[in-house]
């Protein structure tokens, strides 16, 4: 009976001893084939012009190119997954980009998730991406109003350059540069807009230049001959406009039609895409500002991208402020995913957030961080932040070796209407 005993106790005590082994090994991944990506878009309603000319076609386009080439090594895996992306609309509405987002991320159960477009939409959909623990990758959208929420994010990281990041402080270093005393501004009233005004009049105050107007104007239905008129009349020699493309556009056309000349004319997102080029003519626009900023000119690599995008997509798509920088990053996810060698958002994360990569397109390439929360794309990455229409092209004008053209100053005066 002793015996008994004594063998038992030795029996439980080496399960005992092999249970914590058994349960420190984790059960190998699930088999698989492809890498789930989710995205909250505008598909519809009018922020759709993002995802058709802005984000839209760089990450279809890196999704083919990727897969096209076998896919993303996981050693997890032991293999390369293929992408797959599943998109929501959320016609242009950021209550349903927060319902998106809790879908992709609780239902579709997605590996990673990309960012909506716009700055309000963003601003929507970080924390709930963040809650769940889901790293979002964010493309179109300011962050300056998520700059102070950052250290709690730490699966946000933002791609775009924006106001304090770092295009009103180069703006307001070339107006002193060329002399400009007063700004006459107009801004979208919305988030973005609201951003822009605070950061833009705060950069050029630091360098003496007084905003002598600044007027909230409606997504829809302005009246901007009579806000082109008021211009006119303030006597400012700088108009800039923080506002979307369909205001861009015509807030374009009516200072065409009334003449109007400043020596400065700098729009806010429009400006930056080759449509409004093809849509406004070479002669109207040279000598017109716009924030960005990148140009086949500024590397090898960018031309390179730039006959690429255009064999698969068209020129007319390109945008001058975001596609190099987005291509880039969504090189450095891939390159994140393959060192972290697994699709744990926790561990491809703590890569991004630790790690400088090479890239193809931008070289070396790494985000800011705030501490242990998210980060913004590094400055140094983007290839400018300013941007002007020279002879058809979108040239680099910032102050230093990124500058790929000189800046005409004053602006080149619109041509007269027909038949005057």
């Amino acid at each position: 009976m002793k015996k008994k005993v004594i063998v038992g106790v030795i029996a439980l005590t080496i399960v005992a001893l092999l249970v914590p082994l058994f349960t420190a090994c984790p059960a190998p991944p699930a088999e698989r084939d492809k890498i789930l990506i989710g995205a909250s878009r505008s598909i519809t309603g009018p922020l759709a012009f993002f995802e058709e000319n802005a984000f839209g076609p760089i990450y279809k386009m890196w999704a083919e190119e990727v897969n096209a080439a076998g896919g993303i090594y996981v050693s997890d895996y032991g293999k390369s997954l293929l992408v797959e992306m599943d998109v929501a609309d959320d016609t242009s509405d950021s209550g349903m980009v927060a319902t998106n987002i809790e879908k992709l991320c609780v239902q579709d159960n997605v590996d990673f998730l990309f960012g909506p477009c716009g700055t309000a939409p963003l601003f929507a959909a970080a924390p709930i991406a963040n809650k769940y623990e889901k790293i979002i990758l964010c493309a179109e959208g300011g962050a300056t109003s998520l700059r102070a929420m950052m250290p709690d994010l730490p699966y946000v990281f933002s791609v775009l350059n924006f106001s304090d990041h770092a295009q009103m402080p180069v703006m307001a270093e070339l107006f002193d540069e060329w002399g400009v005393d007063s700004v006459y501004a107009i801004y979208i009233a919305d988030l973005h807009g609201a951003e822009y005004l605070l950061i833009g009049t705060a950069e050029l105050t630091k360098v003496g230049i007084p905003v002598v107007n600044a007027v909230s104007v409606p997504m829809f239905g302005a009246d901007y001959a009579s806000i082109i008129r008021a211009a006119m009349d303030s006597g400012a020699d700088a108009f800039v406009a923080w506002c979307y493309p369909w205001m861009i556009y015509p807030a374009v056309e009516q200072s065409i039609a009334l003449e109007y000349n400043p020596d400065v004319w700098l729009g806010g997102p429009g400006v930056n895409f080759e449509d409004f080029r093809v849509a406004f003519g070479d002669a109207n626009i040279e000598g017109m500002v716009g924030e960005g900023a990148w140009s086949e000119h500024s590397s090898a690599a960018a031309a390179d991208f730039t006959a690429r995008f255009t064999e698969r997509w068209s020129r007319r798509q390109i945008d001058w402020w975001g596609h190099l920088p987005y291509y880039g990053a969504l090189q450095f996810f891939q390159m994140a995913i393959e060192e972290a060698g697994t699709l744990d958002s926790k561990t491809v994360r703590d890569v991004m957030a630790t790690s400088t990569f090479d890239t193809p397109t931008l070289g070396p390439t790494y985000f800011e961080m705030f501490g242990d929360g998210g980060g913004f794309f590094g400055t140094e990455c983007y290839p400018g932040q300013i941007g002007q229409w020279q002879s058809g092209y979108f040239e680099v004008i910032d102050p230093g070796v990124k500058r790929t053209a000189e800046p005409i100053f004053p602006k080149v005066p619109f041509p007269s209407p027909a038949g005057e």
